[in-house]
């Protein structure tokens, strides 16, 4: 069984690294697929072939499911319920919503919708509304190293995404049911923050309570991603668990309490259908997200075996459970979190077998080597692993499970019950938090308590996987040792570098606006930070921070800020917390500590490579456009002129100034395409044989203005722009210019927009 479970999760995640979806015709082979069964030594690998066969018929119906071309960028109104819990913040309310069916329009079964300012005096899970929106079909941010947007999407079966317009056609057409799931949960959200309003702890409490998170704070975050005890708020295999298991004794012993009752049904039975009401309850109050959809299927799986009284190894219920999952939901093997919880019970029963006896402290030592046999598995999702998370985890756990998910579970309870009551246990279990947190944050602060890594090739990640299980293998298993050479690339490895004289530039895709990185053999420059969407999300911690740690930088040397607008200065402030930059220049440095002023006439050079500010001068008095920053960077035959956002005037001081200077290999357009800029007095004098645009997908300025991009278009110039292309990335050699890695094609997935 566990041979047929690996097998059917290989097929499933093979059909999803292909770049485009195959024919459906491929699903004709589901006959010969059944016949291979019939033999026993092709029986995994028809299995191998089903997997992925089931994943394509899954896979094709959710692709056409999505958002048509015809309806994006039109007000159209809509009517439906909305599935998910809204969550607000200053700027929105965002949530999930199912239009009702309608051939006139062929809607996608789900989209994901944001109501900006001014907001509904109420809106409720699982309200029928009508809507007037605005959409477009689900587009992300495409960068190395970042978030995949749109297969976080593809995963959750989301066919659309937009906003929804101001109008008096906007309207709420029916209350939610008073059995609606959701809307019990948004009262007990609503409850808890009504009592808990003030408590730092407020977000953990509700994240805990009901998967509900956004009030966790980023620096909370932070915490425990450090700590290495995010997990303790994903209400997935560890709470469900617990859950069943509190169910699975209380109702057992409570059952047992009276004799005629084991006449009927065993208590062991009895507890396991407790187990399962318990479980139900809290993916219930979790909103069955996915992650606690498949933590309940695994306490079906083991509930099961208990009522039918057949036992059924440990392996056997991993691997049936595996195989529902993925029958239910082949997608699901794109998910980080089904990698981890199957990862975390495999390596128990790896390192659990043939120890005897067992040592003192086993429990500890089983977390132990848990954190680190999931040690690749989060470098390779994340890209950093707490160091600290055994010691972190042996407080957290216990607390956490034995003490406050049990006190929450049956404050929830009490609160609908008897509210006094319940909001007594929910205080005691804002005072354990309370408790615990100064432990979590000062085991984060530790100078030792993370490590990240670059991003390592595939075989790499083949050695170390290797590695780690030969060192997690019982103390006898020969050549034990030859595991530490397997670990060998996290310590010896070091990403490709630009040589001496030459220089990498990498335009971001930051959505609508700018951010730009220099590399060269020791040193980095980050031009702009792109936006700041909200307190929660900006492209200085989501896009620049991670891009430049999957290229091994930890250090930027210059940051230099070209303005003061949102779309390029957003993401600063967090990127400097995150990581250590050297200096700070930029037109507007009142607005960032410790900034100097960029002036025209700055220069310097970086292992062989020139780097000269060319604009503002100090006595330029010009609007704050025509005062960003401008920077050119040069080897002997090649450069790239960043221009900010300067405007037409700002472009003829620059012509008037340097005239053929400006001649420049690239150019980052000025103010993204703009009809404010890019004169033909500008164009001819820089001249550039590449041309990007850095812009939004479908923008609400429009632009590239059609115009510009006429004006560029010539000469045989080669234009990309971030929206379509994604990160856009150029090596520059002394005598020769790379062709460009363009990240939406080099990443392309079945999910990937195209469009």
């Amino acid at each position: 069984m566990v041979k047929t479970a690996i097998s059917f999760a290989l097929g499933c995640w093979l059909l999803l690294q292909l770049s485009s979806i195959p024919s459906t015709q491929w699903l004709w082979a589901i006959l010969p697929t059944f016949l291979l069964l019939l033999y026993r030594k092709t029986r995994l690998l028809s299995v191998i072939f089903f997997g992925a066969l089931w994943t394509l018929f899954f896979t094709n119906n959710v692709i056409n499911d999505r958002l048509s071309l015809k309806l994006m960028g039109q007000d159209i109104i809509i009517t439906g319920t909305i599935i998910s819990i809204p969550v607000q913040d200053d700027r929105r309310i965002s949530f999930e919503f199912s239009p009702d069916t309608s051939p006139a329009t062929n809607l996608p079964s789900k989209l994901r919708l944001n109501w900006y300012r001014p907001f509904p005096e109420t809106i409720n899970a699982d309200e029928k509304w009508q809507l007037t929106v605005r959409l477009k079909q689900a587009h992300g941010m495409m960068n190395p190293g970042t978030f995949d947007y749109e297969g976080w999407l593809f995963q959750r079966n989301i066919g659309g995404t937009g906003y929804v317009r101001t109008s008096q056609n906007n309207k709420r057409l029916a209350a939610a049911s008073n059995f609606s799931v959701n809307a019990l949960r948004q009262s007990l959200i609503d409850r808890i923050e009504l009592h808990f309003g003030d408590s730092k702890n407020l977000g953990l409490i509700q994240g805990l309570t009901t998967g509900i998170r956004h009030n966790i704070s980023d620096k909370q975050w932070q915490v425990l991603r450090l700590s290495g005890t995010s997990h303790l708020l994903a209400i997935s295999g560890l709470h469900i668990g617990l859950a069943a298991a509190i169910g699975f004794f209380c109702f057992k012993w409570l059952w047992s309490r009276r004799a005629n009752n084991l006449l009927f049904l065993p208590s062991k039975e009895a507890g396991a259908i407790g187990g399962f009401v318990t479980a139900l309850f809290y993916a219930a109050m979790a909103g069955f997200s996915i992650p606690s959809q498949r933590a309940l299927i695994m306490v079906v799986t083991v509930m099961l075996t208990l009522l039918i009284r057949k036992p059924a190894a440990m392996r056997s219920i991993l691997a049936v459970s595996l195989i529902i999952i993925l029958m239910h939901d082949p997608l699901a093997i794109l998910s980080v979190g089904l990698w981890l919880s199957f990862s975390a019970v495999t390596i128990i029963l790896f390192i659990s077998q043939n120890r005897f006896p067992a040592p003192r402290w086993q429990w500890a030592k089983i977390h132990t080597l848990i954190a680190f046999g999931l040690t690749p598995l989060l470098l390779l999702f994340f890209m950093q692993t707490s160091v600290i998370a055994p010691i972190a985890n042996f407080i957290a756990v216990p607390v956490v499970s034995i003490l406050i998910v049990p006190l929450l579970l049956l404050a929830s309870l009490f609160l609908w019950l008897f509210e006094p009551f319940g909001v007594v246990l929910f205080q005691c279990a804002d005072f354990l938090l309370s408790l615990l947190w100064p432990v979590l944050e000062f085991l984060a602060k530790l100078p030792f308590s993370h490590w990240s890594s670059p991003n390592f090739p595939r075989l790499y990640w083949l050695s170390i996987i290797l590695g780690t299980v030969l060192l997690l293998a019982p103390r006898r298993f020969p050549a034990k040792w030859l595991g530490l050479i397997g670990l060998l690339p996290l310590v010896l490895y070091s990403p490709d570098k630009p040589a001496k004289d030459d220089f990498w530039f990498t335009l971001l895709d930051v959505g609508q606006g700018l951010s730009a990185v220099i590399q060269t053999k020791n040193h980095t420059l980050v031009f702009d930070t792109g936006p700041k969407f909200s307190d929660s999300f900006d492209t200085g911690s989501a896009v620049v921070s991670p891009f430049l740690k999957q290229q091994g930088i930890h250090h930027i040397d210059t940051l230099v800020i070209s303005h003061g607008d949102n779309d390029h200065i957003g993401g600063a402030a967090s990127l400097v917390n995150e990581l250590s930059v050297d200096s700070i220049i930029s037109s507007i440095p009142d607005l960032i500590p410790t900034a100097n002023h960029c002036i025209a006439g700055q220069s310097w050079q970086w292992d062989g490579v020139s780097f000269a500010l060319l604009h503002p001068r100090s006595d330029d008095q010009e609007s704050e456009n025509d005062l960003s920053c401008v920077l050119k960077v040069s080897t002997t035959n090649n450069s790239v002129l960043l221009t900010g956002d300067i405007e037409s005037k700002a472009e003829k001081l620059l012509v008037r100034r340097y005239g053929s200077k400006l001649a420049s290999t690239l150019l980052v357009v000025p103010h993204h395409g703009s009809k404010t800029s890019s004169s033909y007095a500008f164009i001819h004098a820089v001249n550039p044989e590449i041309v990007l645009f850095p812009v939004g997908y479908r923008n609400r300025y429009g632009f590239p203005k059609q115009d510009i991009v006429n004006r560029y278009n010539t000469q045989n110039r080669t234009l990309f722009d971030s929206a379509r292309y994604g990160a856009i990335q150029y090596k520059f050699e002394p005598r020769a210019v790379s062709e460009p890695i363009l990240w939406r094609q080099q990443a392309k997935r079945i999910w990937t927009a195209t469009n």
